[in-house]
């Protein structure tokens, strides 16, 4: 079991939350259009080589170790890149949603799927919603992501959590292919990339609640080093 603390934005106030989590997942292919989902996979098989899954959404597990919250990572290699998420945090049996980057290893994803998951730290943000709090207006709320790349920031994705799988659907995936899910975080998913992957120095990324007048959002910088053998 690992620990990490965040801070619960409710309406009026906020309060301290320990997490002592017991397992990481992160959901692949998780978008609500199936039609837009299976092109998002044919064209990671064409551009990338990523081999199509054997079903949708994929669920990987990861370890405990590669949740942090630090602003300074160091990733081997550069062809790494982060993807905005909303996450599902479980505490108890009460679900709080938070915000995180699902950073991947390009290159390795279309040898090793699951291992290109593993290799990278998974940057989340500090703060956490209440999920009763934002489940009535969930479809409006917004993601988005920029790189610096090139010493200029782009705006890498823009959506909102209508594109990404529900809560509940997630879960229920979870539930019946992993069981006994509590006590964990949960990273959702992504939006479509605007113009194809690109690889930064820096990934920043937000989630709007434009009812509730309030944002989550967190940055970290990307500190590539060298996959060639030590001389």
């Amino acid at each position: 079991m690992s620990h990490i603390i965040f801070t619960l934005q409710g309406k009026d106030s906020t309060a301290e939350l320990p997490l002592d989590y017991e397992r990481v997942f992160a959901i692949g292919y998780a978008g609500r259009d199936l039609a837009k989902t299976m092109e998002h996979i044919k064209e990671l098989e064409r551009d990338l080589g990523v081999p199509a899954p054997k079903k949708i959404p994929t669920i990987f597990q990861m370890g405990n170790y590669v949740l942090t919250q630090e602003k300074d990572l160091v990733f081997v290699g550069e062809k790494t890149c982060g993807e905005v998420e909303y996450v599902i945090v479980i505490k108890n049996g009460k679900v709080y949603i938070g915000l995180g980057s699902d950073h991947t290893d390009r290159e390795l994803e279309a040898d090793n799927v699951p291992k290109a998951k593993q290799v990278c730290a998974k940057p989340i943000a500090c703060e956490v919603w209440d999920y009763e709090d934002v489940k009535d207006h969930w479809d409006g709320i917004k993601l988005r992501s920029w790189q610096i790349v090139d010493g200029e920031e782009i705006l890498y994705q823009e959506g909102t959590l209508a594109d990404i799988l529900p809560v509940e659907k997630i879960l229920s995936e979870l539930n019946e292919r992993v069981g006994g899910i509590d006590n964990c975080v949960i990273f959702s998913g992504t939006v479509p990339v605007r113009e194809g992957f690109r690889f930064g120095t820096n990934f920043r990324y937000e989630m709007e609640d434009e009812i509730l007048r309030r944002k989550i959002a967190s940055e970290y910088n990307v500190i590539a080093i060298s996959d060639k053998e030590e001389r």
